[in-house]
């Protein structure tokens, strides 16, 4: 159970960090960190700052702290460490991902926006597998499954984190799905299930998998 000075911590960092003040939201986290050190959130947060702020050093670091405070199968975590590592090296524009970040942030009803944003993400970075999943999924939302199979594919063949390829995979099986293509998409979410990468895309490839077995598809 967290500690009420490390709850009260956490959430004056918060507060801070609404208010624009990074530097006394990172106190504020570290101090919630130092009074409960097993206690992820303030991790997460303390690197997003980090991270914000193009302190990629201290954002890694601080990520690599989190890491095994995660449940098993939680590749969050490794994800942001994976981007760090391809901004730092000059693979990966910052832009194309801050694009990509606000594109997958948008409400469902912001299709449009999101496929936008998302094909200014990959004007900059072609090779960025994320902005993929997005757009996939929107395209597939406004009834474009061809494309969206196109899309999510391409999104497979760049390198990326396994966290990233989970979530790319359980869309291509639903898409699979949908096409009337069962033996293929149940293939594909078995996949997502091995990988264990990614605890939304494993959870529902999971709970696709039981209604095979169960005979709902």
């Amino acid at each position: 159970m967290i500690s009420h000075r490390a709850l009260g911590a956490f959430e004056r960092g918060e507060e801070w960090e609404a208010r624009g003040n990074t530097s006394k939201a990172i106190s504020a986290y570290r101090e919630a960190i130092a009074i409960e050190p097993s206690w992820v959130d303030p991790h997460r947060r303390l690197g997003a700052i980090f991270f914000d702020l193009h302190r990629y050093d201290e954002a890694a670091a601080t990520f690599r702290q989190a890491r095994p405070l995660l449940p098993p199968g939680d590749g969050s975590v490794d994800d942001m460490l994976y981007v760090i590592e391809r901004i730092q090296s000059g693979e990966l524009n910052k832009a194309a991902y801050d694009y990509f970040v606000t594109a997958r942030d948008l409400p469902d009803d912001q299709l449009d926006d999101k496929i936008g944003l998302c094909r200014q993400a990959l004007s900059l970075n072609p090779g960025f597998a994320a902005p993929y999943e997005v757009l996939g999924k929107a395209l597939l939302a406004k009834g474009n499954p061809n494309q969206a199979r196109a899309v999510l594919e391409r999104g497979l063949s760049c390198e990326t984190s396994a966290f990233t390829r989970a979530m790319l995979l359980f869309d291509v099986g639903n898409v699979l799905l949908i096409a009337g293509q069962r033996d293929k998409a149940l293939q594909v979410f078995r996949q997502v299930v091995d990988l264990n990468a990614n605890p939304t895309a494993t959870q529902f490839a999971g709970r696709q998998l039981e209604a095979a077995d169960s005979g709902r598809i």
